[in-house]
């Protein structure tokens, strides 16, 4: 569990369940995402209460069981304690609320089927900031919604879930706590409401394993099977598939396919920049700008789609096109996202003069090769 979150620990969900033991104490669930698309399992936590300090203590032995890996994005629902908590421990991180649960709200302080159609668009909609609060005013507006008070307290919190203001986070797809609560329906089959302490931390191991067991085998079809190639562009195609696994290539194959519907309505280039303006057939309102840096290798795009899920969007892969590049850079390939992204090899040195940094990082290799070493054996 150290080496996957080592691997992909970037994004954390966190939930509490009741009721799972013994003491009717809350078990707290700390999730993510693997390179499959698959919910992982980094720990639990067994609290007293669902108090701050709590929380705090729960954080802080998170953190020094994970070696001081601080997350980058963190989902919860709205509980105000483990936000203070994150706030406290995890400063760095962003924290976002579940659109699951922000969802819920709406339908339960609203009560309008068509405002919550509308809602769901301020919160997943492609805007940028200008665009989403013309889009926010004209939407209260419409329903007459300007001095409700719920309204009010979401849009100050507006930072936290909208998509105009989060398009520069990455989030691995993890918007709300509903792998969370899929967890919470797995521990149905292991754990007992009467499980005392130490028959509770063996059954979550088998929890564990079991969605370990899920790993292995989407690794097994990733390895021993070739995806068919279908689009146009071949040739690209056929080297994204030798790089991502099978989940996210599918991914991907979506933007390669949305090439054909991209115009391309200017390029011109400045010294080592070469920039592109691309639109969507029968979109002539929505311009996206592509910047490639032939130095670099480097692409960058309006639309931010890379910098929030990590895959390339189908204006680079236009752009691509344009170029007659085949190759995807390795600057827009995110490691979490490879078939080898829990192999041990580390992109970058370890630099020598961190000698306790070396230690950790020889003893998190050997650890988890051990761990490969006996799952063959077994």
């Amino acid at each position: 569990m150290q080496h996957d979150y080592d691997c992909f620990g970037d994004v954390l969900a966190f939930d509490s369940t009741y009721r799972k033991n013994l003491y009717n104490r809350p078990l707290v669930i700390i999730s993510g995402t693997n390179h499959h698309r698959q919910t992982i399992i980094f720990g639990f936590g067994l609290l007293e209460d669902e108090k701050i300090p709590s929380y705090k203590w729960l954080l802080r032995s998170f953190l020094d069981v994970m070696r001081q890996k601080e997350p980058m994005v963190v989902v919860t629902d709205g509980d105000k304690s483990m936000k203070k908590a994150i706030r406290s421990e995890f400063p760095n991180a962003t924290h976002r609320p579940c659109s699951w649960h922000l969802a819920w709200n709406v339908v339960s302080n609203i009560k309008d089927a068509n405002f919550c159609s509308a809602f769901k668009t301020a919160v997943y909609g492609n805007f940028v900031v200008e665009e989403f609060e013309n889009y926010w005013a004209e939407m209260v507006e419409s329903f007459g919604l300007e001095n409700n008070d719920w309204i009010e307290k979401t849009y100050e919190k507006r930072a936290q879930w909208a998509n105009a203001y989060l398009c520069d986070k990455f989030c691995a797809r993890v918007r709300t706590t509903l792998r969370c609560e899929g967890i919470n329906s797995s521990l149905k089959k292991f754990i007992r409401s009467g499980n005392c302490l130490l028959e509770l931390v063996e059954n979550l191991d088998r929890v564990v394993k079991d969605y370990q067991n899920n790993e292995f085998m989407a690794d097994f079809k990733c390895l021993y099977s070739e995806p068919v190639m279908t689009t146009g562009l071949e040739s690209i195609e056929k080297a994204v598939s030798k790089v991502y696994t099978r989940e996210i290539f599918f991914e991907v194959k979506k933007q390669i396919e949305s090439v054909a519907a991209l115009l391309v309505l200017h390029h011109e280039t400045y010294g080592t920049i070469q920039k592109f303006m691309l639109r969507k057939f029968r979109r002539p309102l929505r311009v996206y700008t592509i910047l490639y840096n032939s130095s670099s290798k480097n692409y960058e795009c309006s639309c931010k789609l890379w910098n929030s899920l990590g895959v390339p969007c189908s204006h680079i892969f236009c752009a691509m096109k344009e170029l007659e590049i085949e190759a995807l850079p390795r600057r827009l390939v995110l490691r979490r996202s490879c078939k080898d992204a829990k192999t041990l090899e580390k992109v970058g040195a370890v630099p020598m003069a961190d000698p306790e940094k070396a230690f950790r990082e020889r003893y998190g290799s050997m650890w988890s090769a051990c761990m490969s070493m006996c799952y063959i054996a077994a």
